[in-house]
């Protein structure tokens, strides 16, 4: 990866070089004069810069290749990578995970089920492990499974302080198989891949775990940001299919999910195109060009060309029951409560806005919470949101 990311710098440098060199060779190659001693000038420059470049990138690959063949020889390939060494992946692939992806890294994050003993073996021990429901909790873009559990000093002061047996830190997963009897698993997937690609892998994996666990009668879908996109999707897709976990999935919980886009992706975009319109800034438009399709799938959401939203799916009988979470950086109640209501429609939680958030203009069984005072990432983690959930869950008031 480094040795890829130094050619493709090395890359973009020279192109902005010969851009810029090219326009100052223009100019004087049209001075009277000039022209000729320019040319002689300019061929020189152009075989002298690509032959310094060349040997950088050269250089660069034989370095990148020799520190490859040093890590073959020092790692067990078969090692399972560290928590910190895991999230890394996860946002490297949140960055580049597509491109990751089509090349056959062994970066590249695969799908797959986790609880919390690991890996979910779906093969041989899914039926005696699994209750009769399962909550599937799906994360957001660059993140994975482990970012449920993310430390949270609130709940030192909330309801659920030291209800769990020693040991165990407050998360929504351990409260509610604690509290609801419900059996929890977490997803981990590529969030730089399209929110199409990974939504029709998610359906397929459901319905392989629906048939290995013939005991769960109630599939409980909770996404956070990216994680509700590629839910609502699976389950739209599944319903198409006539896949038969999708019957037994009536809800779908999403908690700061962008389904009518998110503003960051969307300047994204803005600032590639602004930086295509002239040749000089040509390949830094490349660079930002380079985001992940995951990351460009989030300037429309579930709107974009390759998710069609839920509402742009024929309806079918097993439309799921939408329960929508947004929170705001504001809180519209204080006393400056003009400004607090401006800052909380136009900044939301930081990265997504609440229109787009309570996804305004969706039919059906939809109901929405707005929390007021959280950031995007606390809804991973955060008792606010956990006793929203547990009350849509259906796990036991007090």
């Amino acid at each position: 990866m480094l040795g890829a990311g130094f050619n493709a710098t090395a890359s973009r440098v020279q192109e902005m070089h010969q851009a810029i060199a090219g326009h100052t060779f223009d100019t004087l190659q049209s001075i009277p004069g000039l022209s000729m001693p320019t040319l002689v000038v300019r061929g020189v420059h152009d075989a002298i810069t690509q032959g310094v470049y060349a040997a950088v990138r050269h250089t660069g690959a034989a370095a990148a290749a020799l520190a490859g063949g040093a890590e073959r020889l020092a790692v067990d390939p078969a090692r399972v990578p560290g928590l910190k060494e895991q999230a890394l992946r996860s946002a490297l692939n949140g960055a580049f995970g597509d491109t990751l992806a089509r090349s056959g890294s062994a970066l590249a994050v695969q799908m797959s089920l986790h609880d919390e003993h690991g890996a979910f073996d779906m093969a041989g021990a899914a039926p005696p492990r699994l209750r009769s429901r399962v909550c599937v909790l799906m994360h957001g873009l660059g993140c994975d499974e482990q970012s449920w559990r993310q430390r949270s000093d609130d709940w030192s002061t909330s309801a659920w302080a030291g209800r769990l047996p020693a040991g165990q830190a407050p998360c929504y997963a351990t409260l509610l198989e604690h509290e609801a009897g419900v059996s929890v698993l977490s997803l981990r997937y590529n969030s730089g891949q399209a929110i199409d690609h990974n939504a029709h892998a998610f359906a397929a994996l459901m319905e392989r775990l629906a048939l290995a666990a013939p005991q769960v009668r109630e599939w409980l879908l909770v996404g956070h940001s990216m994680g509700g996109l590629v839910a609502r999707r699976a389950h739209a897709i599944a319903a198409d299919a006539g896949l038969g976990w999708v019957r037994n999935a009536p809800l779908i919980v999403c908690l700061g999910s962008p389904h009518q886009g998110a503003p960051l992706a969307k300047i994204g975009h803005l600032v590639s195109a602004a930086l295509a319109t002239t040749n000089v800034t040509q390949p830094l438009a490349r660079i930002a060009d380079a985001r992940s399709r995951g990351v460009k799938d989030l300037r429309h959401g579930l709107a974009s060309a390759e998710s069609p939203s839920a509402a742009s799916t024929p309806a079918t009988p097993v439309a799921p029951a939408l329960r929508l979470v947004f929170a705001t950086l504001a809180d519209a109640g204080t006393a400056d409560g003009g400004v607090g209501k401006l800052l909380a429609r136009w900044f939301g939680d930081g990265l997504v806005r609440p229109g787009s958030a309570a996804d305004e203009g969706a039919g059906g069984d939809v109901q929405r919470v707005e929390l007021a005072g959280l950031g995007h990432m606390s809804l991973l983690n955060h008792p606010r949101v956990y006793a929203v959930i547990r009350g849509w869950l259906g796990a036991p008031v007090g």
